[in-house]
């Protein structure tokens, strides 16, 4: 090839990346914000539960009181609603919200979304500049392409047409694996903290700083959720914070949108009971997959693991479908390991074309079980990347206990 063809190529390359990331803001606009395509729903139908609770926990009441949070929420919001099922440490988000009208709770989320979003693209910046043995022009072409993904797959647009808070809790925790990593204990452990609104993503985060033996990160963690819960402790007391929690929670799961057969609940408890398998909690394969992921951490880039970890959750213990959203941050090493191997990359877009292709199309041709495929094509992302992400290492020396 010409020098000259050379610059034509790479200039290509670079134009091909940024027209991928405009598409994915595009789409983000259109059906994150816009609600393109999404019938007559309304912007951050979720958040009115978190507006509401916040509305009662600034009365002195609390929500995990189902006879009243249930008509509070059709007074207030006109909604008819399952329990309150965020635990007592998400009283500060609540109380934010509901710190003005509705409408500015809609504001306020989707600004909330937005940076969490920046803050997953900002992580995936973090790791590229990591990345050792690769043209400094292909990692920044190969973080582009992740932010695309991190910003335009269809399960962010949802989180944020939603108001849902899986972003806002993810962007928490990378941002505490990342300091986690350079040492920084404390402020690693207020993140950890902060994200623990969603208990079932950060406690698979927070069980592998306890097999690393991040008692200051732990400890600072704990403390900043009991801080997090400070004011329904203080209005309604233990019992009508923490010990009625559990309660709702479980009332919560009860509801038709959240039992473990319904369609947009993810993991493989719920792809067995589509075909009519029940089984019990799988909490203890989760446990023990993070702790066989501990065992071999060495072999890989300590920095993607993170997800890794956040797979095991969405499979083992709860999830709805939207909560994969940020593993699209997977995207980079992924990429990173196939290159130059066109069957693996064809392999890993399959899989990742099977988990976001939009359920609503399979309703559509009448084919609505085809949706549980997500489940198997996750699995097999896991796979791929516990196969082909040991040849993404950090060849620089560390302290002998980072992220250990």
């Amino acid at each position: 090839m010409s020098f000259r063809g050379a610059i034509s190529s790479k200039t290509g390359i670079y134009i091909l990346s940024a027209a991928f990331l405009i598409l994915g803001a595009l789409a983000l606009a259109m059906f994150g914000f816009g609600g393109v395509g999404r019938g007559d729903g309304n912007f951050a139908s979720d958040m009115l539960y978190l507006f509401v609770a916040g509305e009662m926990w600034e009365a002195g009441s609390s929500p995990y009181v189902f006879d009243m949070f249930r008509e509070d929420m059709k007074s207030i919001v006109n909604i008819d609603s399952v329990s309150y099922a965020y635990p007592p440490n998400s009283a500060l988000l609540a109380l934010a919200l509901s710190s003005g009208s509705v409408g500015m709770a809609k504001i306020l989320i989707g600004v909330m979304n937005l940076i969490a979003i920046g803050v997953l693209c900002a992580f995936v910046a973090a790791g590229a500049a990591q990345t050792r043995d690769v043209h400094p022009g292909r990692l920044r072409v190969m973080a582009v392409i992740t932010a695309a993904v991190v910003i335009g797959n269809p399960f962010t647009a949802h989180v944020v047409w939603l108001g849902q808070t899986t972003l806002i809790s993810a962007a928490f925790l990378y941002a505490a694996w990342l300091v986690a990593d350079r040492r920084m204990d404390v402020l690693a452990g207020v993140l950890l903290g902060l994200a623990a609104f969603k208990p079932q993503l950060a406690f698979v985060v927070g069980l592998w700083f306890l097999l690393d033996r991040r008692w200051l990160l732990l400890v600072v963690a704990g403390a900043a959720t009991l801080l997090m819960s400070a004011w329904p402790l203080v209005t309604t007391g233990l019992d009508g914070s923490w010990l009625d929690w559990p309660r709702a929670l479980s009332d919560y799961q009860g509801g038709t949108f959240n039992l473990i057969s319904f369609k947009h609940v993810f993991g493989l408890r719920s792809l067995l009971a589509s075909a009519g398998i029940m089984v019990p909690s799988m909490m203890p394969l989760a446990i023990l997959g993070v702790i066989a992921l501990f065992w071999v951490r060495h072999q890989y880039e300590q920095i993607w693991l993170i997800n890794a970890i956040l797979i095991l959750s969405f499979l083992l213990l709860y999830a709805h479908d939207y909560d994969l959203a940020p593993v699209a941050v997977l995207t980079f090493p992924l990429l990173i390991a196939s290159r130059g191997r066109s069957g693996l990359l064809l392999l890993i877009c399959v899989m990742a074309c099977i988990i976001f292709f939009p359920q609503r199309l399979w309703e559509k041709l009448d084919l609505s079980q085809m949706a549980r495929s997500r489940e198997i094509a996750l699995m097999g992302i896991l796979a791929t990347y516990l196969v082909v992400g040991r040849t993404v290492r950090r060849p620089t020396a560390r302290p002998a206990r980072a992220m250990s």
